[in-house]
């Protein structure tokens, strides 16, 4: 059974001992880290009956996060103020105070949030979410804030297999004016890991209203997302360090445009070899220049 100091996060606890947990204790840690409020406004019985276990479960499970009680992990978390999930910076910068982050721990930190994020995705989540971007007229690859990035490495990613990737928000251009183009035919891959503004939600709430295929990518402390999403895929995003990761996310990002190409086949195929055509022939004309 893993050690806790007294002042470790509630949240933090659980995946600190997910690779000691039973497949039951997995369920249980999952639904808790989707939503971390959970525990504050359910019982016991309503929290194991929503996970799909036992109440021996569930009381083997927060023994194994070191609390005599799962009403002694309730007052833990209020004490905690848990609200989101999002990054506790204040708490995780006392922890640097006196020393640097050890590299060798951020490696391992790294590496358990990448086979935790793998080992969680579903077979058939992912062959609908390959699917839905396979399948859409247009393809809306969408990323505010800290989410941008993510989002353009995916369209990066995107355009070379198939053509018609669109980005928002785009430079200065109103999200509105864009939505004007969107049709049920099309679909969406949208993020929101860590950080997400109410903007993003407004966008995919829309797009659904519209009939449009949602694959969204998010954190596992997010909330569900049935009314923004046709298919949810979660990445594991707690670090050791100061800020979480979105190492997770560029992986399955990699991983969803690989498994495209292969479910599109030729035409995919005809497009790589297009683009590495034009490639070579610029260079061409380039060096001729030079």
């Amino acid at each position: 059974m893993p050690t806790f100091d007294q002042d470790r996060l509630f949240s933090q606890r659980i995946l600190d001992a997910y690779n000691e947990m039973s497949r039951g204790e997995r369920y249980l840690a999952d639904v808790l880290l989707e939503n971390p409020l959970a525990i504050l406004d359910q019982t016991a019985t309503q929290l194991s009956e929503r996970a799909g276990v036992s109440k021996a479960t569930t009381a083997r499970f927060f023994r194994l996060l070191g609390y005599p009680s799962y009403k002694a992990a309730q007052a833990q978390a209020r004490v905690e103020g848990i609200s989101s999930g999002q990054s506790q910076y204040g708490s995780r910068m006392q922890t640097f105070k006196s020393h640097k982050p050890d590299l060798s721990i951020h490696l391992q930190s790294e590496v358990q949030n990448m086979v935790r994020t793998l080992e969680q995705q579903r077979s058939d989540h992912l062959d609908q979410a390959v699917q839905i971007l396979a399948r859409g007229e247009k393809l809306w690859v969408v990323g505010f804030a800290d989410n941008y990035p993510l989002a353009h490495f995916a369209r990066a990613q995107l355009i070379r297999v198939r053509p018609d990737i669109r980005l928002i928000p785009l430079g200065s251009f109103s999200v509105a004016e864009e939505f004007a183009s969107i049709s049920a035919s099309d679909a969406f891959l949208a993020f929101g890991v860590l950080k997400r503004i109410p903007q993003f939600r407004n966008v995919l709430r829309s797009a659904i209203g519209a009939g449009s295929k949602v694959v969204y990518v998010t954190d596992q402390m997010s909330r569900t997302a049935e009314d923004i999403a046709t298919v949810t895929l979660r990445c594991r995003t707690r670090s050791t360090g100061l800020f979480d990761t979105v190492v997770p996310a560029l992986s399955l990002i990699n991983y969803l445009c690989s498994a495209l190409a292969i479910y599109i086949g030729e035409s995919a195929m005809e497009r790589l070899n297009m683009i590495d055509e034009i490639h070579a022939e610029w260079d061409d004309l380039l060096s001729d220049h030079i």
